[in-house]
């Protein structure tokens, strides 16, 4: 497999490198499972192309095909088959090594579950990718505390995430996502975990991190509340792109009935 360009060195800074592209393009995309003497194919030849900045959902009924499709693209998972490019990268090309890096460098990745390490504080959290990536323990500190500061936890850093609500914990989670300044932030039903005002508040962050950071963020949710959120919606049926549109001012309600539309099998 091709090797991956040399990350900055531990002093470089701790913006990241940028890539010259935030655009996510698959071609014959295929991911099968196994699921006891059944085979299923959770992706099927998908094709899709999403250009950035900007908020983007992908939606579907249950077993379209979406937490898959962004597990794909995030490195995550390995396909069985097609091209997938996210940030300029082929990212199918890459050995683990190379993925590893990728995940912690090239991308942002926000789980439902937030993920957070439940021994360290917040600023530790946060801290954690640029640690691992061998940084200056100082300029670790400084970048970590920016980026709490940014997204209103400056007085939470000290905190571990069992002294934290559910938003706080999901805005630590989004601040490491952030940590080298990636083209893409993926978002895996980041709200899933949370009442109904913590999660417009945390939409309105995402939204307002597209726009501010000039990044595509990429979620996957089944809320058309969050879908009405985003700028353009992309909706899977059975492991392929059933079709996409604008939101353009739409209400959930309408988000809701389009996305249905699209989701329906064709007769």
């Amino acid at each position: 497999m091709p090797e991956r360009e040399a990350p900055p060195s531990p002093g470089a800074d701790l913006a990241g490198h940028a890539p010259s592209s935030d655009h996510v393009r698959v071609r014959g995309l295929r991911k099968t499972y196994r699921s006891g003497p059944r085979t299923v194919e959770a992706i099927r030849g998908l094709d899709l192309d999403i250009r950035g900045p900007g908020f983007h959902a992908v939606m579907g009924p249950s077993g379209s095909g979406k937490t898959t499709l962004l597990h794909l693209l995030a490195g995550l998972d390995l396909a069985d088959g097609g091209e997938i490019e996210v940030a300029g990268r082929r990212i199918d090309r890459l050995d683990e090594s190379a993925l590893t890096n990728y995940r912690r460098r090239d991308i942002g990745i926000v789980f439902q579950q937030f993920n957070l390490l439940p021994t360290l504080t917040a600023l530790d959290n946060v801290m954690l990718p640029g640690r691992l990536d061998g940084g200056r323990e100082a300029d670790l500190i400084e970048r970590a505390t920016t980026l709490l500061d940014q997204l209103g936890l400056g007085d939470r850093g000290h905190h571990r995430p069992d002294a934290l609500s559910g938003g706080e914990q999901q805005r630590v989670a989004i601040a490491r996502a952030l940590f080298f300044d990636p083209p893409v932030l993926f978002a895996d039903e980041p709200t899933g975990n949370l009442d109904s005002a913590t999660s417009t508040r945390l939409w309105e962050l995402l939204n307002r991190i597209a726009s501010e950071r000039r990044m595509l963020v990429l979620m996957v949710t089944h809320e058309p509340s969050a879908a009405a959120r985003c700028s353009r919606v992309h909706v899977l049926r059975d492991g392929i792109l059933a079709g996409a549109f604008d939101v353009d001012g739409m209400d959930a309600g309408r988000v809701a009935v389009r996305a249905a539309e699209l989701a329906r099998p064709p007769a």
